[in-house]
């Protein structure tokens, strides 16, 4: 059996609003194993990131979060923010969405990836420098010299992905969250950071959280998958058995709509799968099932009982009462 590095039981991460509790995430339980990369999928607002910044004690003013995120036998969630800054930026890093809002715009590069070293490894301002060059010059970043002494604005958006990523390896972390890595990226410089994630995951023991919508990424660099809808769990597997026998509809409705080179796409008959209808009000669930407005296999008792989450073949963790399921 594989060694959890992180584990949270119960995890619960609601927002006050001037229109009522809008509840991101309910009783979320999941395990992260060393050496593993986790897949988080799930439609926007289904709260895969809200989970996360949750555990790192990063949510909004409004926010709060219940339950427990155990790491070295700590509650991260009980911690003060002190405790906090000593293990997030070292222990557990996470690269944001949005790499230009997540680096200081007036320091040059080498200033800040120094600054990480300083702060959390007691390196000097003298001896900080020469590490981060090594880490870049590793990572194949390019004319790394040059990229040290820019500042943010002046670098590519692909640039300023590495750079975070860079940023997060710095201190050797147990944990790196990637969310969204390679979103609004070109399909170039998307492979570059995949192939950067892939060589992390292949060479050195961090284990790895993969936040995503792109069901893609996920079979490319995954060992298992958590898919999430409406802030739950709906079901978990090894990343092969979830993309050859998917059971949730609501799995089966995400791999349905990829595109595929095989896809008669783009003709008068082609169309690309969608599912149907919108996510529910967060502030207003339906009764029973939240996917049954939208589930083409729907029952009639998934109007009234939310299905259990229960433990399946293997890794398999499944809430659904279709039959076919089991």
């Amino acid at each position: 059996m594989a060694e959890p590095i992180l584990t949270a039981e119960g995890l619960g991460v609601a927002f006050e609003t001037p229109d009522g509790t809008v509840r991101a995430v309910t009783d979320l339980s999941f395990t992260l194993n060393k050496g593993e990369c986790l897949g988080i999928v799930g439609e926007s607002g289904s709260g895969k990131s809200q989970t996360f910044l949750a555990a790192l004690g990063l949510l909004a003013d409004n926010g709060t979060a219940s339950g427990t995120v155990t790491f070295q036998g700590q509650n991260l969630l009980d911690l003060t923010q002190q405790k906090l800054n000593t293990i997030r930026g070292d222990r557990i890093t996470m690269i944001f969405q949005d790499a230009l809002t997540g680096l200081t715009p007036h320091m040059r590069m080498g200033d800040q990836l120094g600054e990480v070293l300083i702060a959390h490894q007691g390196l000097t301002k003298t001896a900080a420098p020469q590490r981060v060059l090594d880490l870049i010059t590793r990572l194949r970043i390019p004319d790394p010299e040059k990229r040290l002494r820019m500042y943010p604005h002046e670098l590519s958006g692909g640039m300023r992905q590495r750079m975070m990523i860079a940023m997060a390896l710095l201190c050797e972390p147990d944990i790196l969250i990637a969310d969204e890595p390679t979103t609004a990226l070109d399909v170039t410089i998307q492979a570059q950071v995949l192939h950067l994630l892939g060589g992390l995951k292949k060479h050195t023991k961090t284990s790895i959280i993969l936040v995503t919508h792109d069901l893609g990424v996920v079979a490319g660099l995954c060992d298992r998958v958590m898919v999430m809808y409406a802030g739950r769990m709906v079901e978990q597997a090894l990343v092969n058995e979830l993309f050859y026998d998917p059971k949730h509809p609501y799995t089966r409705g995400l791999l349905a709509s990829m595109p595929r080179l095989t896809d008669d796409v783009g003709d008068k008959t082609g169309r690309l799968s969608a599912i149907p209808g919108q996510p529910p009000n967060l502030q207003d669930m339906p009764g029973g099932c939240a996917f049954a407005p939208r589930c083409a296999a729907v029952q009639a008792r998934c109007h009234t009982e939310r299905p259990p989450l229960t433990q399946r073949d293997g890794m398999r963790r499944l809430a659904c009462h279709l039959e076919g399921a089991s």
